[in-house]
């Protein structure tokens, strides 16, 4: 039982680590694409010359002659609040001095009675900037106000940023930390994010780490979360807005370089590296999010697994400083790695311990490719009922002679490949047999199928059962041979040989069979309206449906009309106005009306005629009972 638990106990931990590991980091290519990204001037608003200045300001790309930019930003003329914000904060990035109008001015001071957060945040950041004076606690009054109706992820982000601006109610601010973390949504074990997407998450992380350096306290964020947060960030490197790409930049930075919390990358030093016959080794980095160095390092390959049959073939094997510091090589010359993916944990141990690094434990993948080979490459054409037809093999890549087949006829295929290094059977992802029309270029492409005991790849053709298939075009056709996987260095297209099809029927014409010729127009006929009645049917029927209301008024001329009972209200007028609208309503979809004009208005005149029928009735029924 004992065992049991400790099988468990270590499976939780492997899980563990590689659902906390953070193995990607911010490359030199990704900083040059990001450079590009920020290029932007002259700026076209005032947010994107915000953004694109912080974004080279954070890499360091702000180039020293900025006058170009600052005349761009000096063209720019928007006066909204995020406008002045944007450009005032543009302008101090590049050391532009810019003038500011009263009008401006005002704008600013009137944002600082906002009862939302991000206005209150442009206003005095921007009011700062200016050199300006701001009564503080009234800005930290304003903001408490709107803390109360608004606690997004979002708000909270730039209320923290406001707070360390204001060095006021620190510890109170900081004790929210914990609160926004808690509305942020894990994905895959591995992803953290909150719901605003890659701006709020980048935004959070920044302000909330700058709140607890101001506050002197570590932010309650677990490591398994700080290394979430670095995942997900690193997940939207290659966003193309600037502005969530300069905001992503500023929370990685964060994450590099706080007194609290360093996330630790170990990854592959560059993308797609692999073990082949040509290359037996693979450099490994460690460093932070944005591939900075931690310092001296010793790292460990605890076990190097292989993912589809879980067989270790290396562990506890110490890696070697390359010439960059943060670089290390795995040596695979002396380890026996048959191709495929793997799996290898690490562990890094500090020179000097560092309390605040955290994810020294991490994993990469990688894979081990080979040269294939064919071998025992076989060809031939037998009857149908003939279990073994005579072939030829062939030797790649040579071309066999011309076959012949008709529809009473099989043509055979088999063939092996192998591992040009271990001469070993294996079966690869792709394994297609294709067939060319040497006149019309068409192509048919069937599966290779291997023998699970043996690995032995055969293929037959039934002519006469995939005559169809082949649209009965009798002909020279090219066989070729395509063979490749994602761990083959050298995928194979062989043509093996060429086969003369016969079949009994005959080919599609061309306005027929190709399906790339126009098709006929199309001549849509509407179905003929039902024929009329005559003038004189439709004159009797008319007057029959009117005859019980010409009826009925001879009879009101012969017994007379009493209205005497008739109530003189607001109740009855109405609802006998209404029903007299009512039936013109009727009448006018009779003659030009359609049904949903007609129940439009009759849902206007509809609602006012049954309340002032309901309270009509209402009224008599009362005068009757009162009697």
């Amino acid at each position: 039982m004992n065992s049991w638990f400790c099988v468990i106990g270590l499976l939780l931990v492997v899980t563990r680590i590689s659902s906390t590991t953070v193995s990607s980091y911010l490359t030199a290519d990704d900083k040059e694409r990001m450079r590009s990204l920020f290029s932007s001037s002259p700026f076209k608003d005032s947010m994107t010359a915000y953004w694109s200045l912080r974004g080279q300001s954070l890499l360091d790309a702000i180039p020293k002659d900025s006058s170009s930019m600052c005349n761009s930003l000096k063209a720019l003329n928007e006066d909204s609040l995020e406008a002045i914000y944007s450009r005032i904060e543009a302008a101090s990035l590049i050391k532009c001095s810019m003038s500011h109008t009263t009008a401006q001015e005002n704008i600013l001071k009137a944002a600082l009675t906002e009862k939302n957060v991000i206005p209150l945040y442009q206003a005095y950041t921007a009011l700062n900037s200016l050199k300006v004076k701001v009564d503080a606690k009234q800005v930290n009054d304003a903001l408490e106000t709107a803390l109360k109706t608004d606690d997004t992820p979002t708000s909270m982000g730039y209320a923290f940023l406001l707070t360390t601006a204001l060095n006021m109610d620190l510890e109170k601010r900081y004790q929210l930390i914990e609160d926004v973390y808690a509305q942020a949504d894990v994905y895959d074990g591995k992803y953290l994010q909150f719901e605003g997407g890659l701006f709020t998450t980048s935004l959070v992380v920044e302000s909330s780490y700058k709140l607890a350096a101001a506050a002197k306290k570590a932010p309650t964020l677990k490591a398994e979360q700080v290394m979430q947060l670095a995942n997900y960030l690193l997940s939207r490197k290659h966003v193309s807005k600037v502005k969530s790409s300069a905001q992503l930049l500023a929370a990685l930075k964060v994450l590099s370089s706080n007194e609290f919390q360093i996330p630790v990358a170990i990854s592959l030093d560059k993308a797609g590296s692999l073990i082949s016959p040509n290359n037996k080794k693979i450099a490994i980095r460690v460093g932070t999010v944005l591939g900075d160095s931690i310092g001296k390092v010793t790292l460990t390959a605890d076990s190097a697994r292989h993912i589809t049959d879980d067989a270790v073939v290396l562990s506890k094997k110490q890696l070697t400083v390359a010439s960059d510091p943060s670089v290390y090589n795995l040596d695979f010359t002396n380890v026996k790695a048959p191709f495929g993916f793997y799996k290898v944990l690490f562990t890094a141990s500090l020179e000097k311990p560092d309390s605040k690094l955290v994810g020294l434990k991490g994993s990469v993948q990688f894979k081990v490719v080979t040269d294939v080979k064919l071998d025992s490459v076989e060809i031939g054409v037998g009857d149908k009922d003939q279990s073994g037809p005579k072939t030829r093999r062939v030797e790649y890549p040579a071309q066999a002679k011309q076959l012949d087949a008709d529809t009473h006829q099989k043509l055979f295929m088999s063939f092996y490949v192998k591992s040009a290094a271990t001469s070993e059977a294996m079966k690869v992802h792709q394994a297609f047999v294709r067939l060319t029309n040497q006149k019309t270029g068409q192509e048919i492409i069937y599966v290779a199928t291997p023998d699970e005991g043996t690995k032995q790849y055969t293929f037959d053709l039934d002519v006469g059962a995939k005559e169809k298939e082949f649209e009965s075009r009798s002909g020279l056709y090219k066989i070729s041979l395509v063979v490749g996987d994602a761990v083959v260095v050298n995928p194979i297209d062989w043509p093996i040989a060429d086969v003369k099809l016969t079949f009994l029927g005959s080919p599609p014409t061309a306005e027929s069979g190709d399906q790339y010729q126009p098709k006929p127009v199309i001549q849509h006929e509407f179905r003929q309206p039902e024929t009329r009645p005559s003038a004189a049917v439709s004159n009797v029927f008319t007057i029959l449906c009117a005859t019980p209301f010409i009826l009925m008024l001879l009879l009101w001329l012969r017994i007379g009309v009493n209205i005497s009972n008739f109530p003189v209200s607001i109740s009855a007028i109405g609802f006998h106005v209404g029903l007299a609208g009512i039936f013109f309503l009727y009448y006018l979809y009779w003659t030009q009306l359609n049904m949903f004009e007609t129940v439009r208005y009759l849902a206007v005149l509809g609602v006012p005629t049954f309340l002032f029928g309901n309270q009509l009735l209402s009224g008599v029924a009362s005068k009757r009972k009162a009697k």
